[in-house]
């Protein structure tokens, strides 16, 4: 299991119901709004790189109000 920690950058109208969007997707584990360079803080966990991969680039980025991301994947999550 792949865990990782993705900083999204959105609209600032849009913030909370992109939050409530997002919480909703699959591999979403949490996921809150913070303050600083970007907006929203989401922790998620897929099985495969990939299947991280497709979700920032095919999912996540695709979110009306997205416009920028960052993703860390966790070396030790356990």
């Amino acid at each position: 299991m792949i865990t990782a920690f993705i900083m999204a950058k959105t609209e600032s109208s849009k913030s909370r119901s992109i939050l409530q969007l997002v919480k909703k997707l699959e591999g979403v584990e949490e996921a809150y709004i913070i303050y600083g360079a970007y907006d929203l803080l989401i922790k998620a966990s897929f099985k495969t790189p990939e299947a991280l991969s497709l979700f920032v680039v095919d999912t996540l980025r695709k979110v009306d109000g997205v416009k920028d991301t960052v993703t860390n994947v966790c070396a030790a999550c356990d």
